[in-house]
């Protein structure tokens, strides 16, 4: 089953953190909103180190303003012109209106971001295979020959980017695999 039809029907977690890590789940939204009558809750949940950090202000405005979606940002360091949360992206999933037992998680941004932010899921309910990590490690030659890029029996240039985390769990979160 593709990942967009698992998805139909169901609440959708979107967390990132580490700045960028909104550039590659910034397509999922638009399609997410596009088609907003197919999903239930739809919840964005964004963590940047500063306020300067943070990507695509407008858009994460625009989300925040729309009836039909919760979007949290956060940062780990903050000055005195800040007015939003400060802490770890992971201190929003709590806090957060969906359904962990009928919600898709998709995540991206650095490793220990996603391993936290995957137990903090899976401790609310979260089922590992409701659980999406994009695993953007790098690449070098892009079909598997080099083995740059692989990750435990799979090639994230090959099979990948995007891994479910019940199939790749024994893999995930040790160094040099």
């Amino acid at each position: 089953m593709a990942r967009r039809e698992k998805a139909i029907g169901k609440d959708v977690v979107i967390s990132k953190a580490g700045g960028i890590g909104l550039a590659p789940l910034r397509p999922a939204m638009y399609h997410l909103i596009s088609q907003r009558n197919q999903y239930g809750k739809i919840v964005i949940l964004y963590g940047a180190r500063t306020p300067e950090d943070i990507l695509y202000k407008h858009d994460l405005e625009q989300w925040r303003g729309r009836f039909d979606v919760e979007a949290q940002v956060t940062v780990d360091n903050a000055d005195g012109n800040w007015r939003g949360d400060v802490g770890v992206v992971t201190t929003l999933i709590r806090r957060a209106q969906f359904n962990p037992s009928r919600a898709i998680a998709m995540i991206c941004g650095p490793e220990v971001m996603m391993r936290f932010t995957i137990v903090e899921l899976q401790n609310c309910g979260a089922g590992e295979d409701n659980i999406f990590i994009s695993m953007e490690r790098n690449m070098r030659c892009g079909i598997g020959f080099c083995g740059h890029c692989q990750f435990g029996p799979v090639f994230v240039c090959k099979d990948g980017p995007v891994f479910n985390y019940g199939c790749i769990k024994n893999f995930f979160g040790k160094r040099e695999i």
